[in-house]
């Protein structure tokens, strides 16, 4: 099977291309070599319609690997930019002088203002979101655990492309960083959902009924992650 299709991204169009295999086992993706596009190596088996739909399954994993629609400089790209925080989208304004490099201002509308040289301001704004996602993470895991009785023994910030958190045996929570950008009652559900893992590893009634009798907003939290996650990958940092 070969063909092509696309997908639409928060408005940017992205080309996919399939590519049947007759020795492929499983469908495989990998980007375009310009990064403006996916390539789908596809077994036998496996229709147009089921490879479109892995690849709308995929779309966080694609849009860390997009490469920019136009190359600017730095600072003429990110000024005037939005980038969610806390579900809020906040402007980025470059300002000049000495002072915190990052720092939320609220009015009279909400920024995100970034200081120093411009060659490290995406690095500067993605560190900040990082503190600011680790400090939300741990106040609402260890309410959590102190709510259900439960303990852990770390607690990890990365940047997943596939999960939102998890949990191990070792009683270890991992979370993505991205979900600071959310809405703060999406991250804390998904904090309740990965703390109610340390005393049920599974995804049973048992378990579901812990998440809901301690996160009254589960639902609410589920739905916005299925319609909105991928969103949260799409960042001009």
């Amino acid at each position: 099977m070969d063909g092509q299709d696309h997908l639409l991204l928060d408005g940017r169009r992205v080309t996919v291309r399939y590519r049947g295999n007759s020795q492929a086992r499983r469908i495989i993706m990998r980007m375009e070599k310009d990064g403006q596009g996916v390539v789908l190596t596809v077994p036998p088996g496996v229709n147009t319609s089921a490879a479109h739909d892995f690849a709308v399954a995929q779309t966080p994993w694609i849009w860390q690997r997009l490469a920019p629609e136009q190359q600017q400089e730095p600072a003429e790209r990110l000024s005037g930019t939005t980038v969610l925080v806390r579900g809020i989208a906040h402007e980025i304004e470059i300002s000049a002088g000495r002072g915190v490099p990052v720092y939320i201002r609220d009015l009279p509308k909400p920024c995100l203002v970034v200081r120093g040289d411009e060659a490290h301001m995406q690095r500067r704004i993605t560190d900040f979101l990082k503190r600011e996602a680790r400090k939300d993470l741990e106040t609402a895991s260890r309410q959590y655990a102190e709510a259900m009785a439960l303990t852990y023994k770390q607690l990890s910030v990365r940047d997943t492309t596939t999960r939102w958190g998890s949990c191990s045996t070792s009683s270890t929570l991992s979370y993505s960083w991205r979900l600071v950008l959310a809405p703060p009652r999406v991250l804390d559900y998904v904090c309740a959902h990965e703390v109610a893992h340390l005393e049920q590893m599974n995804h049973g009634p048992k378990f579901w009924e812990l998440v809901y009798r301690h996160c009254p907003h589960t639902e609410y939290g589920r739905k916005w992650l299925r319609k909105n996650g991928h969103t949260l990958h799409k960042l001009p940092v």
